[in-house]
């Protein structure tokens, strides 16, 4: 123990836990590498099947710019680590250059309808984060956790499942 009753750091630990800080405090992107080039949507939404289905969550969740959205977009994030997402008129796109994976979603009878394509249903993984923030209460940033070890870094929360943060690329 040292003197304020804890036991003593052990430099030699691989492991390593801290809070996130509340608000719209960002040191560093997710992102630990430049993205790749994006294309253009309209290629991306070429690929899509022609017929959607309707959309669990709406993504003004992740586009507005609030203090909830902010967060929401890092969660968004690391659920989908690769994708980059834009909007053209009304359209949100989503493409992921990694792994050839698009979703597009659209306003339709006051909801959002989403088309999907590739092996990673991009808005399918953010709905489920969204999903399951909601049914924890919505935590602010300050109730997650960086957890970094040997075997990568992940953002956690009792709540929710962990998601993986992006490691450095060589």
């Amino acid at each position: 123990m040292d003197c304020t009753g804890q036991p003593p750091a052990r430099p030699w630990s691989n492991n390593s836990e801290g809070q996130l800080l509340g608000g719209t405090v960002s040191f560093m992107a997710a992102h630990t590498h430049a993205a790749p080039v994006f294309g253009t949507p309209a290629h991306w939404a070429a690929c899509l099947p022609d017929t959607p289905r309707t959309a669990r969550q709406s993504p003004e969740r992740i586009i507005a710019m609030t203090d909830e959205a902010f967060h929401l977009r890092f969660l968004a994030q690391s659920a989908v680590p690769d994708a980059q997402m834009t909007t053209v008129g009304d359209v949100v796109h989503l493409a992921d250059v990694v792994t050839g994976s698009a979703a597009t979603l659209t306003p339709a009878d006051g909801g959002w309808r989403v088309r999907e394509g590739g092996p990673v249903k991009l808005w399918e993984r953010i709905e489920h984060v969204l999903d399951a923030y909601d049914t924890a209460g919505r935590p602010g940033p300050e109730a997650f956790a960086v957890h970094v070890y040997n075997g990568g870094q992940h953002l956690r929360h009792p709540q929710l499942p962990d998601l993986p943060l992006p490691r450095p690329r060589p």
